[in-house]
C-alpha cells in the first residue's frame, strides 16, 4: 500500500498564520522533492487558508498538505457550512479573486458535502530521487586520468577496476602485469570493506617502471533528462 507525504497542523484563526503555513508548506514540498510546485502551492495555500481565516465560524482553521502518485492536495477547514463561489470582479474592485485564482491555478477543486473544508489539487512531478554509489577512477603516476566510471554497489566498483586494470596492461604492452598485480594485492578486499563502510579508498600499484593509481569515492547520483532523437532518456550526473 502506497502512504502519502503528509503534512496537518490546527492553528488559531488569525491573519499572521496565512504566511506561517506558506512557508512550513513550502519547506516540506522541498523536502519531498517538490521544489517546482512551490509556486504554484503557496499561491492556492494563500488563497484557501486566507479564505478560512477570513470566512470561519470557529477559533481553530485545520490545514492539511499531502502528495501522492503525482499529486499534491491542498485541504483548508474553517468549520463553515458556506460554499465559496467564483466571482469576477471587475478592474476597480480590489477584493473578490480569490477563488478566481484557484480556479485558474487548480487542476481540481471542491468542498466538502458540509462546505466545512474547501481542497485544491496540483499535479506534481515525480520528485527526484538521490542514489548512493561510487566514482572510480584509474590514474597514471603523473596524475592523468585514464578510466573513470560510476557503480551504484561496491562489487561492481571492484568489478570495473580489475577488468580496467587488464586493459590498462594490455596498453602498455605488459599484459602478464594484470595478473601480477591481481594476484600480490590484497587491496581488492579492503576496498570491497571500505566501500561498504562508505569510505574513499586508494589502491596503488607498481611494477618496475609502471605505476597507477585506482581510486573510488562514495558519491550521490542525481537523475538527468537528457534529450534524444527518440525522447527523452534518464542518465545519472553524480555529485560529491
Amino acid at each position: 500500500m502506497d502512504y502519502p507525504d503528509r503534512f496537518v497542523m490546527s492553528c488559531t484563526r488569525s491573519p499572521e498564520r496565512v504566511a506561517q503555513i506558506r512557508r512550513i508548506s513550502a519547506a516540506h514540498l522541498r523536502l519531498w522533492g517538490l521544489g517546482e510546485c512551490v509556486e504554484t502551492a503557496t499561491l492556492l495555500i494563500s488563497e484557501l487558508v486566507t479564505n478560512a481565516v477570513r470566512y470561519g465560524e470557529r477559533d481553530e482553521i485545520s490545514f492539511s498538505l499531502s502528495h501522492l502518485k503525482g499529486e499534491v492536495r491542498i485541504d483548508a477547514g474553517d468549520g463553515s457550512p458556506g460554499h465559496p463561489r467564483v466571482k469576477r470582479p471587475a478592474s476597480y474592485e480590489e477584493t473578490g479573486r480569490g477563488m478566481l485564482i484557484v480556479d485558474t491555478l487548480a487542476d481540481e477543486w471542491g468542498t466538502t458535502d458540509d462546505g466545512s473544508r474547501t481542497w485544491a489539487t496540483i499535479a506534481a512531478p515525480a520528485p527526484m530521487r538521490i542514489t548512493p554509489g561510487f566514482w572510480c577512477e584509474w590514474r597514471g603516476a603523473d596524475g592523468e586520468r585514464l578510466a573513470a566510471c560510476a557503480s551504484p554497489q561496491p562489487t561492481s566498483a571492484i568489478s570495473w577496476a580489475r577488468t580496467q586494470m587488464r586493459v590498462i596492461a594490455s596498453t602498455i604492452g605488459e599484459p602478464l602485469l594484470a595478473d601480477l598485480w591481481d594476484w600480490l594485492s590484497d587491496g581488492w578486499r579492503d576496498a570491497t570493506a571500505a566501500l561498504e563502510r562508505g569510505e574513499d579508498f586508494t589502491l596503488p600499484l607498481v611494477a618496475g617502471p609502471h605505476a597507477f593509481v585506482w581510486h573510488a569515492r562514495p558519491v550521490r547520483f542525481l537523475p538527468m533528462a537528457l534529450a534524444a532523437p527518440e525522447g527523452s532518456a534518464c542518465q545519472c550526473c553524480v555529485t560529491g
